[in-house]
């Protein structure tokens, strides 16, 4: 079992880019080949790679160019296990990101791949819609059930006449106040969730 990831890069300069990988992480390119299950295997060669890295649990080597494309291979000791992988690979793409942030070597289209027992394990990176879609699912009970309830429940109480005036004021003025709250608190919740849980760069991985 091993992993890829791959972004697009608005301008592919291979020099530019193999410079970057040795001042950010080493220069233990051949080390990682000779690590590397492509090593054992013979199915490609140190030279169909640019850059790579090694650690004591994991590697990755970087393919040489393919058109506009940036691909990162990625290994690590035990093929048995997955999460282990999955953490790996959001470790180095948050990594190779950032060096590429710094170096103003803009970059889009994000995607990883797991293959798992000739099993595709397809990775991508939430949009902020997606983001907000999975924030309103996970809160619409009290978006939308209780407040509303809430409000129509009162409703009723004021049309059937089961309360006084005074108190059906009460009540109507408590659900507003509650409604508010909830989308108030809705509102910092996407605050927090988008502007700053949103930064972190983490694929999500689906069969």
């Amino acid at each position: 079992m091993d992993g890829e990831f791959k972004v697009v890069l608005k301008e592919y300069d291979q020099a530019e880019l193999v410079k970057a990988f040795k001042e950010d992480f080493n220069d233990n390119f051949s080390a990682a080949f000779e690590k590397s299950a492509y090593k054992t295997s013979g199915a490609l060669q140190l030279t169909d790679f640019c850059a790579g890295y090694l650690t004591r649990d994991s590697l990755f080597l970087v393919y040489n160019r393919e058109g506009d494309i940036m691909k990162v291979y990625v290994e690590t000791p035990n093929a048995r296990d997955l999460n282990n992988l999955k953490n790996t690979i959001n470790k180095y793409f948050g990594g190779i990101t950032k060096m590429l942030d710094k170096r103003k070597m803009k970059w889009s289209s994000p995607e990883a791949t797991i293959t798992l027992e000739n099993l595709p394990l397809y990775g991508f990176i939430k949009t902020w819609k997606d983001k907000l879609k999975d924030l309103i699912r996970d809160q619409k009970e009290k978006l939308f059930i209780v407040p509303f309830g809430s409000l129509f429940a009162v409703y009723l109480a004021i049309h059937w006449n089961f309360v006084r005036s005074d108190d059906a004021s009460k009540d109507l003025k408590k659900a507003v106040i509650s409604t508010l709250e909830a989308y108030l608190g809705f509102l910092i919740l996407v605050c927090i969730q988008l502007f700053f849980a949103g930064k972190k760069r983490k694929f999500t991985f689906n069969f």
